[in-house]
């Protein structure tokens, strides 16, 4: 007989899944090549000091490396700026963040939460579904029809910067003491909304059709 399209909006809230720690080394030297040296053996240092909390390599990116020269003379004095991005799960990251709180030279720049929106836009599109269907129904049967199918469905989901911007801590140097894990007494995670926006194109035809 006709068609009846529905929109619903629906949102959830989602859990991340993950984080990824956005860090800086920074060294300045008088003695040729010091400075980058040095950093290099510490970015060593602390990749060996995350797989020992079970951070792999692979989790580990270096971003960035600058190398600027005081005097302009290459062999004169260096200062060395090196970025690294570190992925965590939120259980490993309290202790990630307190072997990078124990080190000199290092600041955190930022800590990026990551999440799974396709995972988590499946049930939360079927809950759309469900809601639209129930509308369709209620709609109809206030209009004297009925649904009797589906004729057209699109969906689409959006979610807010999943970037989340941190105060540097890494520069106190009380938490420098050593690498004991952040114990905040709370689970290190985050949430943010997942928003859903479902259309459906119901067929209708009259309660007496056949």
């Amino acid at each position: 007989m006709g068609d009846l399209r529905i929109t619903v909006e629906h949102d959830v809230r989602i859990d991340a899944v993950g984080a990824r720690v956005h860090v800086t080394l920074r060294a300045q030297s008088s003695v040729a090549a010091t400075a980058a040296a040095k950093k290099v053996a510490e970015v060593r240092a602390l990749v060996e000091s995350l797989a020992a909390v079970g951070v792999p390599d692979e989790s580990i990116d270096v971003t960035g490396i600058q190398v600027a020269t005081g005097s302009g003379k290459f062999l004169t004095s260096q200062e060395v700026r090196i970025t690294l991005e570190i992925a965590a799960t939120p259980e490993q990251l309290p202790e990630v963040l307190g072997i990078l709180s124990a080190r000199q030279g290092l600041a955190i720049d930022l800590l990026e939460w990551t999440y799974d929106e396709f995972e988590a836009s499946i049930p939360a599109t079927a809950d759309a579904m469900r809601m639209a269907r129930r509308k369709a129904d209620a709609v109809a049967d206030a209009a004297g029809l009925r649904v009797t199918g589906i004729r057209s469905a699109s969906d689409t989901w959006s979610m807010p910067s999943p970037r989340v911007e941190m105060a540097s801590f890494a520069s106190d140097a009380r938490m420098r003491v050593g690498a004991a894990p952040l114990d905040m007494g709370l689970t290190m995670s985050a949430s943010t909304k997942l928003s859903v926006r479902l259309t459906v194109d119901f067929e209708v035809a009259a309660n007496d059709a056949r």
